[in-house]
């Protein structure tokens, strides 16, 4: 007479995997800094919408206008982007005249703001100042900043 074989039990694979899945939704860095990020650029967004400026758009006017260098390498390395998301966010600002990119040698790009972009930064850097100062009494100041500096080490190992 047959008689099957008898299987092990069945590993509960659903409880193993939800054991898995909360370690890394209860300590994933990447949705954290992506949570805190989007928090953080709605909180100013919504303060900074009289201006016409999103929060990104005046950090990088405010890097154009402190340049030592106008040459977007530099300008990437200071504002820690990669050269083509600097660059699509300066054409973004050069469609609406805050910025001017020139290539005179045919190899090094330069960005400098216009006097339209001046005149807007002028404007929207004391509607920022008050936004990040609001931010600044909700969140320390120093730990987005420390965040940053601990996780350059990150590109060093890339």
């Amino acid at each position: 007479m047959f008689k099957p074989r008898q299987a092990p039990p069945p590993r509960d694979r659903r409880t193993e995997l939800r054991d898995a899945a909360e370690v890394v939704a209860s300590d994933c860095l990447a949705w954290f800094a992506r949570t805190a990020s989007r928090r953080i650029n709605g909180f100013l967004e919504t303060r900074l919408a009289s201006t016409g400026l999103a929060p990104a758009q005046i950090s990088l006017m405010a890097h154009l206008a402190c340049a030592q260098d106008d040459s977007l390498g530099a300008l990437a390395r200071r504002a820690g982007l990669d050269p083509s998301s600097l660059t699509r966010s300066l054409q973004a600002l050069a469609r609406q005249g805050l910025v001017e990119i020139a290539q005179p040698d045919g190899r090094r790009k330069l960005a400098w703001l216009t006097e339209t972009g001046v005149r807007r930064l002028a404007w929207a850097l004391p509607v920022w100042q008050a936004a990040h100062a609001e931010l600044c009494a909700l969140i320390p100041a120093a730990l987005p900043r420390q965040l940053a500096q601990a996780a350059a080490v990150l590109e060093k190992d890339s």
